[in-house]
């Protein structure tokens, strides 16, 4: 859902004066449902600065204790020992590092520019070479013999560390023999691998740098907004010790590993012993372990070759026999199954005959708005318009008819159907929660999946999976949020047992109009295939509930950030990847505030419009009404800047280190409309919207205008250049002829 649940909290006064109170809830629903800020105290009512917050209260004194106990254990210890603890830490600190990182570049650059002097250059200043490499050696040979004492033993034990040891005592002493002016030739013969171990030393460097950078990038990835993500980086910089040993290291790694894919409490294959007979085995594995696929490693994305059609009974009982009901299949007689382009090849035909139909010119301006379907700043308002209130038909059509045909397997008819059957169940009468969002929303997925770093990592059912979770996301939804459905203790809030109630919804009822044969779009799936897209529809679509954002965004920057600005994203599995299109749904699903100023101001009309439908039956029901949809208190500066803020820019930050395009466009648009509404008055009320839109059209109109008549000036301009110069052709034309006539 786009527009996530608001949930409220009573007034102090209803809290005094009525004997009706509705259940309190263990978090505040403002901060687990409400897309337009953290907390209410931050986004409505910012709290007194002076006021610490509990959480962070808890945090300090869980710091202060971990910092008494660990000063105990230290003053527990021998005097020895404190002093190596001490020194290593000191020997970790960045300031440190970056200081002998510093003394190596020098040093470098001083042999580079020895290397290009001459002999006698080299006679000349002989005595400050031998002074430099004795003084840059000690500086060098201090370092490591602090670490050994601080590490031990197990700090010689890493290979880039002892060969940079080995490499500055040989670098020490062939300086200290230069310096001491020896003649002996073999002595002599040796002194000349200096200029070979001080380039190796300089790699040494070049390496320590790089590690060093990868574990600093995780301690200053940005702020921190789960504790999942604290804990991993205190484990990535441990892992960075220097005195770890190898065997720990790797446990800190599983620990990672662990904790990135959610499966500190999950039962493995393990626990079954091999004294085990098989249908225990496979009982254990399929109810109690609860075995998945989410580890299984990906196919290759680039293997586009269509799926095998299913067999009739390859989803018994779902869609009349997995699709064997469907109308009769083009082909030869004998019943081949058909082409992708035998199916396309009947598009128009299809879309004429379910379809209403278009004029000419609609039909026309349709299919220009279409080719701009790839953009960020594509306008489903005018598709809207223009379709005759069919947008998702014709988008959902458009994206989704060759990936149908060909990975499908499905006919034109049955995916139009599908489309006719979701767009009829969006209420039309809901400003925000109906088919234009939905095919919004569609849309946008689909600039999120053809951008080249994804590709690799998709296949076609997936980029089919992926657009159809978005034109089903929010199917019949009834313009009411989680929390009132909770509240109120409506049908689907009791057959959901408050779960996220809507999307669970949402996704039922989708599968059930693919019950039908002729709208049974994963019909002629495999088994196999309908049960992975299956799972990634439901997901998808339960991903969209503002309940999971904070830890789903905590899980997709573990997961699928790259670990440094200049590794490449990589999706090692299929749990990986599901990650991936649930966020990017998510993201599709709240990006709105990242649109262009006009679209992004429609959609923020149209989304005031709908809390305050559901604001004024919670007063009519005597319901504390939720936070932003009350029409007679809400401040609409602070809504957007909170939405903004707190859902939309963490998800849109991450997005810009992984998608070239998203933080080109989209990211900086974010930031550009959030400044636009922090600039606003607290007084700036919903209906002023439209003049600001006008105002808006206005410009446009304007700068389109003066466009056209800059052009028409141009080409004014050119045509008179044009004939003056056809004049002076054939003026000079006729003087040649006169002239060539005289001669």
């Amino acid at each position: 859902m786009a527009a996530p649940d608001a949930p409220a909290s009573p007034p102090l006064h209803a809290a005094v004066n009525s004997t009706y109170q509705p259940k309190r809830q263990t978090f505040s629903r403002f901060f687990r449902r409400y897309p337009y800020g953290e907390r209410r105290s931050r986004a409505v009512a910012p709290a007194d600065a002076r006021a610490s917050h509990p959480l962070s209260r808890r945090r300090h004194a869980g710091t202060s204790e971990f910092g008494r106990m660990r000063d105990g254990s230290v003053l527990g210890l021998r005097a020895d020992q404190r002093l190596r603890l001490h020194i290593g830490e000191f020997m970790r600190q960045l300031y440190v590092e970056l200081f002998f990182v510093m003394i190596v570049l020098a040093y470098g650059i001083f042999v580079v520019v020895q290397i290009t002097m001459g002999d006698d250059a080299l006679v000349t200043y002989k005595s400050a070479i031998d002074l430099t490499d004795v003084t840059v050696g000690s500086i060098l040979l201090l370092e490591i013999a602090l670490k050994v004492f601080a590490y031990g033993a197990q700090y010689l034990r890493n290979g880039w560390n002892l060969f940079d040891a080995l490499v500055i005592v040989a670098s020490f002493v062939l300086g200290l023999l230069a310096a001491m002016g020896t003649t002996s030739a073999l002595i002599v013969k040796i002194l000349r691998l200096r200029v070979i171990l001080r380039v190796l030393r300089v790699l040494v460097v070049f390496e320590r740098v790089k590690s060093r950078s990868k574990a600093m990038h995780f301690v200053h990835k940005g702020p921190i907004t789960s504790p999942v993500e604290h804990v991993l980086r205190v484990l990535h910089e441990l892992r960075s010790h220097p005195a770890l040993r190898s065997s720990l290291r790797a446990q800190i790694e599983f620990a990672i590993d662990v904790i990135k894919n959610n499966r500190l409490y999950e039962a493995n294959g393990e626990l079954i012993g091999a004294e085990v007979d098989d249908d225990t085995q496979n009982w254990l594995r399929g109810e109690v372990l609860k075995v998945n696929d989410t580890a299984k490693v990906l196919p290759d994305a680039t293997d586009d070759v269509p799926p095998a059609p299913a067999d009739a009974s390859a989803n018994n009982g779902f869609g009349g026999g997995g699709g064997g009901a469907t109308s009769g299949r083009p082909g030869s007689d004998s019943g081949d199954t058909p082409t992708a382009h035998s199916m396309t090849a009947r598009r128009s035909v299809t879309m004429k005959e379910l379809l209403p139909p278009l004029d000419v010119a609609s039909e026309f301006e349709l299919q220009n708005l279409l080719r701009d379907v790839n953009s960020w700043a594509f306008d489903i308002f005018r598709v809207h318009v223009v379709s005759g209130g069919n947008a998702l038909c014709h988008l959902g059509y458009h994206l989704l008819h060759e990936l149908a045909a060909s990975h499908l397997q499905v006919e034109q008819a049955t995916l139009v159907n599908f489309l006719l059957e979701i767009q009829r169940g969006y209420v039309a009468t809901n400003a925000y929660h109906n088919s234009i969002h939905a095919a919004d929303v569609m849309q946008t997925v689909n600039y999120f999946l053809i951008q080249p770093e994804l590709a690799p990592f998709l296949r076609p059912l997936d980029r089919a999976l992926a657009l159809l979770a978005a034109g089903i996301h929010d199917f019949k939804h009834d313009g009411f949020n989680n929390s009132f459905h909770i509240l109120t203790g409506s049908e689907i809030a009791l057959r959901y047992n408050d779960h996220a109630v809507l999307e669970n919804f949402h996704v039922a009822q989708s599968f059930l109009v693919m019950k039908a044969a002729a709208c049974n779009v994963l019909g002629k799936l495999s088994a196999e295939d309908f049960k992975y897209s299956r799972e990634m529809l439901i997901q998808m679509v339960l991903a969209t509930d503002m309940a999971k954002h904070f830890e789903d965004v905590a899980l997709f920057k573990a997961n699928i950030l790259p670990a440094g600005p200049d590794e490449d994203l990589v999706i090692k599995n299929v749990g990986d990847k599901k990650l991936l299109l649930k966020m990017i749904l998510h993201t599709c699903d709240v990006s709105n505030p990242a649109k262009d100023r006009e679209l992004m101001l429609k959609w923020t009309e149209r989304v005031v419009e709908e809390f305050f439908v559901q604001g004024d039956l919670e007063k009519q029901l005597a319901l504390a009404v939720s936070p932003f949809m009350d029409r007679d208190t809400i401040v609409l500066k602070k809504m957007q800047v909170g939405f903004a803020d707190f859902i939309v820019a963490p998800l849109f930050s991450v997005w810009a280190q992984i998608l070239g395009n998203v933080n080109a466009v989209g990211y900086k648009t974010l930031l550009a409309n959030r400044e636009f509404w922090s600039s606003l008055a607290d007084e700036f009320k919903p209906y002023m919207i439209k003049d600001v839109l006008r105002d808006l059209s206005h410009r446009k109109r304007m700068s389109q205008a003066s466009i056209a008549s800059v052009a028409s000036t141009n080409d004014d301009a050119a045509a008179t250049h044009s004939t003056s110069r056809a004049r002076r052709s054939v003026a000079n034309l006729v003087l040649a002829t006169d002239t060539g006539g005289d001669s």
